[in-house]
């Protein structure tokens, strides 16, 4: 897919990281942003379409998703691939990681191979979200913090055939980011997050007890994330900070939340965001394959998964991911009193800086990525471009998940 058309989107309001800007014009050429400006006169091109009483925002990133539209990544096929991005396209996600839970090599096998059958394809079509990478939750976490991951599946590290069939993912895409969440402190962690680091992975922190003092040295090691912060982590006290009080001081590594409601209190994200502010917060949905289906019992990850009133929980009333996507998390902040801009850069820019692809995406910046999202007031997307391509007009947005 490319194109060397010249776009203007006018009139509309602009979601810049750090202000609105309206009314304004993005001039889009080919498959990078050309121009972002106020200035009375536009620029000429092919097309010019007046998005006037819009806001005009960057695409969103979600670094951490495991499905959505009855998709679930462990059992997906190439087929269910596109669904599941076409489905997220239409909610403003243009660009993904999908995320694996603690499995069997096998089936870690599996999920490889459809990843490497779908991924060449996806360029060319234009109506799906692009997979950049992908995220291993786990399987190297703590069996004290597992959440809703299976611990039959938890490993520990001591040598290379640990670890070894994740590290074998050549999947023929430019660029493919690895990036795996684990816990610093189980046994043989602090070599695992070396050997990691070689091979080019981004690195979390999460499902973990870890110490204060393994938390800096896991940062040592190249650690510059908390994932789904505070949720699975252990709560902080006031003479044992853990990895809690370390993300918290530690100004050099970034959070991601799950505002769904459900995961944490609104007042929680409002305590976090006054302490550590938005330009160390990201947004992720944690969304599983009931997303987009509505309450009700789901088969997932082996065992049945309860959704009711938007909350999910497994047989053992665990939260068990989340049923939202990124537009629904940014929607929650704003309605929580966030300012569209500080809400979007968190779903947005954040996200790229974690995957250390900021020079690329996650704002309306020149020379980035042209993924241009065309949000009414209630933040639905009507129009979405990937790569300066015009892929979706939504006439009538879906049912909203609303926080509670």
């Amino acid at each position: 897919m490319r194109t060397s058309r010249r776009i203007v989107l006018y009139g509309g309001r602009l979601v810049l990281p750090d202000r609105l800007l309206e009314p304004g014009w993005v001039l889009i050429q080919g498959e990078r942003i050309g121009e972002v400006s106020v200035a009375e006169k536009l620029p000429p091109a092919d097309a010019q379409l007046d998005v006037s009483g819009y806001y005009v925002a960057p695409g969103m990133l979600d670094l951490h998703i495991h499905g959505s539209a009855g998709v679930d990544l462990l059992t997906a096929t190439s087929d269910d691939l596109r669904r599941w991005a076409r489905f997220l396209l239409r909610h403003g996600v243009t660009r993904f990681l999908p995320t694996t839970v603690p499995t069997d090599p096998a089936q870690y096998a599996r999920v490889r191979t459809t990843l490497a059958e779908y991924m060449p394809e996806q360029e060319r079509d234009p109506h799906a979200a692009s997979i950049l990478g992908v995220h291993f939750e786990g399987p190297f976490v703590s069996p004290r913090r597992p959440g809703a991951l299976n611990p039959r599946y938890f490993r520990t590290f001591r040598s290379l055939r640990d670890v070894e069939d994740l590290l074998a993912w050549d999947i023929p895409a430019r660029p493919f980011v690895r990036m795996m969440t684990l816990a610093p402190e189980i046994e043989g962690g602090l070599a695992l997050l070396e050997e990691l680091r070689r091979r080019g992975f981004r690195l979390a922190i999460g499902h973990s007890e870890a110490s204060f003092e393994i938390c800096e040295a896991a940062a040592e090691r190249g650690v510059a994330h908390i994932t789904h912060f505070p949720n699975a982590l252990a709560p902080l006290h006031h003479r044992q900070l853990g990895v809690m009080g370390w993300a918290l001081l530690e100004e050099r590594v970034t959070l991601d939340l799950i505002a769904d409601g459900h995961h944490l209190d609104r007042r929680m994200v409002a305590l976090v965001k006054k302490v550590v502010g938005t330009d160390r917060l990201a947004l992720i949905s944690d969304a599983i394959a009931a997303t987009g289906l509505g309450d009700g019992r789901y088969e997932i990850w082996g065992e049945t998964i309860r959704v009711v009133d938007g909350r999910t929980e497994n047989a053992a009333g665990t939260l068990a991911g989340s049923v939202i996507t990124l537009r629904d998390a940014v929607h929650h902040l704003v309605q929580w009193g966030v300012p569209l801009p500080e809400a979007m850069r968190m779903a947005t820019l954040v996200p790229a800086r974690v995957l250390g692809l900021a020079e690329t995406f996650g704002a309306l910046e020149p020379g980035k990525r042209a993924d241009v999202l065309v949000l009414d007031e209630q933040l639905w997307p009507r129009l979405v471009l990937r790569d300066g391509e015009i892929v979706r007009l939504l006439e009538e947005p879906p049912s909203p998940v609303r926080a509670p």
